[in-house]
């Protein structure tokens, strides 16, 4: 059992903003060669859920990029489970506008795929992940074309996985096919 416990202190004018920037990344589970992994020995709190590596992919294969629009998004992570077998769910909810048939392409090919997603939070600097080698993200995407003209039109997708952490912290560098994202 780790011993990593620590004063978890707030300091004043701490900026705390909320929400995910408008670009993640996602890859099919199948592409990854190599997860990153948690450290074997743990020495703080933050190691405890922080990933050590790199993502690499297959020959070939690429993280895409996702976008979404701003206010939109949030990650959660839920704790979930009976006493003495308690784990988290990560669940993520992001809206794409628009109802292009890219967009409805993503979908159908979403739906049932093995996944795995990183997001940026908008402050602090955090980059978390959302599926991993042993569990991969599966994606709910669902469409509205809105009613009147006001209103919203495009793509929610529910993103959720499971993990013995909170959806884990990420350093490491994201490939995408035109650059490497550090």
């Amino acid at each position: 059992m780790s011993t990593n416990f620590a004063d978890l202190l707030w300091s004043d004018g701490t900026e705390n903003m909320g929400g995910l920037k408008t670009i993640g990344y996602y890859a099919l589970w199948a592409d990854i060669d190599e997860f990153p992994s948690f450290p074997a020995a743990p020495a703080t709190a933050a190691d405890e859920v922080t990933l050590e590596g790199n993502f690499r992919m297959k020959t070939g294969k690429y993280w895409k990029k996702l976008y979404s629009t701003m206010e939109t998004s949030e990650l959660i992570d839920e704790n979930q489970g009976e006493w003495d077998g308690q784990s988290f769910v990560h669940k993520a909810t992001i809206f794409f506008p628009g109802t292009k048939a890219e967009a409805l392409g993503f979908a159908k090919l979403a739906n049932n795929s093995n996944m795995v997603f990183i997001f940026d939070e908008l402050s602090g600097g955090n980059r978390r992940v959302i599926g991993s080698e042993g569990i991969p993200a599966k994606v709910k995407p669902s469409f509205t074309t809105g009613k009147a003209t006001a209103d919203r039109k495009g793509m929610t997708m529910e993103i959720q996985c499971y993990g013995y952490t909170p959806a884990p912290l990420y350093d490491g560098v994201i490939e995408i096919e035109s650059e490497v994202i550090s």
